[in-house]
């Protein structure tokens, strides 16, 4: 075989190569991870957003507690307790809020790739012997808050006596699960 056809060969060998190497990543494709958005935020900022929240509950900052929501923001208390649409509806709830109104935040957790956020909380007034406490998702748009549901019980004022264990009167509300026909669920309360 002269020089030029193994030249020849050689370049069909390289070519068949980079075709193979080619119909493999077609045939496996790396996955495209979902950029953030730009507008959203990371959970350093999530945390200062939340902050800023809360503060302005704490102050009674109307415009400053406006800012972390959305225009069109949705604030609610599911399943029917609470529902505030817009800036028109929260300028109403935080101008009911009276001088001495805290909120503390108690821990938060953030998921950047979704702008989904969640976290712990105390509502209430200074020196009273109740307040509330619950937890809270909080769904961003464009780095501010677009969906707002929050879930709560009233009970003792400090955060560490309302999550405590020990020195309470617990409740049974254990039910039974028990299978119907047709692999049907019934909840059935177990006698007390």
């Amino acid at each position: 075989m002269g020089v030029s056809a193994r030249r020849g060969l050689n370049v069909k060998i390289q070519l068949t190569r980079v075709i193979a190497f080619f119909l493999c990543l077609s045939c496996h494709p790396a996955p495209v991870p979902t950029p953030v958005a730009s507008t959203g935020l990371d959970e350093a900022g999530f945390t200062t957003l939340m902050k800023r929240l809360a503060e302005a509950w704490s102050m009674q900052d109307t415009e400053q507690g406006l800012s972390c929501f959305a225009e069109d923001a949705i604030y609610m208390q599911p399943p029917e307790e609470q529902l505030y649409r817009g800036h028109g509806d929260l300028r109403k709830l935080f101008a009911a809020v009276k001088p001495g109104t805290r909120m503390e935040l108690h821990g938060l957790a953030f998921d950047e790739r979704a702008q989904v956020g969640f976290g712990k909380f105390t509502f209430g007034r200074v020196g009273e012997a109740k307040a509330d406490h619950g937890a809270v998702v909080v769904e961003l748009r464009d780095g501010r808050i677009g969906v707002w549901r929050e879930y709560f019980k009233e009970g003792p004022a400090r955060f560490s006596d309302f999550i405590a264990v020990e020195g309470k009167k617990w409740k049974w509300t254990g039910a039974k699960l028990s299978m119907r026909s047709h692999g049907q669920r019934e909840w059935t309360r177990e006698p007390a």
